[in-house]
């Protein structure tokens, strides 16, 4: 059920906004911030269980890093920040298991931004 739960929000988060500016009270912007703000709630809590469990490690691989790759461009400014906060948590407690996805999302995402 718990992984259910992980690709759920992984995909709603990586639905894709309308074009232009998106209207703060958006249906589409407030679900992807809401669903980043609970990948990042479960980042955040997990537990050894959690961290150490190839199917939610595969899962974060499969589905979280997309989902990242996607919005740690995003022009808004709270899903760019939600997407940075949740790297670093998953560099805080998944690096060990996310090496090469680490080295990319520095090369590919942050480097371009600086």
């Amino acid at each position: 059920d718990a992984f259910l739960v992980f690709r759920a929000l992984c995909k709603l988060s990586m639905k894709p906004l309308p074009e232009g500016t998106p209207d703060p009270k958006s249906h589409e912007l407030r679900s992807k911030i809401l669903s980043l703000h609970l990948l990042l709630s479960i980042l955040q809590n997990a537990g050894p269980v959690f961290r150490n469990n190839e199917m939610f490690i595969t899962a974060i691989k499969q589905y979280l890093c997309v989902a990242l790759s996607k919005n740690g461009v995003s022009s808004v400014p709270e899903v760019f920040e939600l997407s940075l906060a949740i790297f670093l948590a998953l560099l805080q407690n998944f690096k060990v298991h996310l090496k090469k996805q680490i080295e990319v999302f520095f090369k590919e995402i942050f480097m371009n931004i600086l």
